[in-house]
């Protein structure tokens, strides 16, 4: 469906409550400055918006059409854009690159997906990693098939993985977190 928009590690999760002297809820993903700064479109869309959005910094947004269903995704905090409104756009084109402008902390990408459009308040956005097929995300579905679970391997982290996860790490005695790390992956390939 939706591809990863960049590289770098996540930093904050969708959801997340943010105390910089208010309290909001995350309503994105955030990758961080690692890997390369290149952002790409997360699937073919046409561009809706190319510029400053107020503590988002340069933002681009983009609307899509997947399976007759609309989508809105924005990319914020870019350094720079390398679209403009009403252009066409390839899953997997470059767009912009991370920057830290706006209300930011350092270099990265705040990414966020709304069904059907973005809207100031942001109500009908989701989380972007029920979204995004990753190949590792495959890799981990397929494992935990390997040990009993009844996973639809389609490579989304969505509720039913990070569910799955859970439950084998209380069962095999590790940090009970949701995340595949090198002791959750080791445990996986040696069942």
């Amino acid at each position: 469906m939706f591809i990863r928009p960049c590289e770098g590690r996540i930093t904050s999760h969708f959801g997340e409550i943010r105390k910089n002297n208010i309290v909001k809820e995350h309503k994105g993903v955030d990758f961080g400055s690692d890997g390369s700064p290149v952002i790409k479109a997360s699937a073919s869309g046409v561009v809706t918006r190319a510029k400053v959005i107020g503590g988002y910094g340069n933002t681009i947004t983009i609307v899509h059409t997947l399976n007759g269903k609309k989508y809105e995704t924005l990319y914020a905090h870019l350094k720079s854009f390398t679209v403009k409104i009403g252009q066409n756009v390839k899953q997997g084109q470059q767009i912009g690159i991370k920057g830290t402008t706006g209300k930011s902390t350092g270099i990265h990408l705040h990414f966020e997906i709304h069904i059907p459009s973005y809207e100031a308040g942001q109500p009908n956005a989701v989380n972007p990693l029920n979204y995004i097929s990753e190949t590792d995300i495959t890799e981990v579905q397929k494992l935990l098939n390997s040990v009993g679970y009844k996973l639809m391997v389609d490579g989304i982290e969505g509720p039913l993985t990070i569910a799955a996860i859970k439950d084998f790490q209380k069962k095999n005695g590790l940090a009970v977190d949701g995340i595949v790390g090198p002791r959750t992956l080791a445990a996986l390939k040696k069942k």
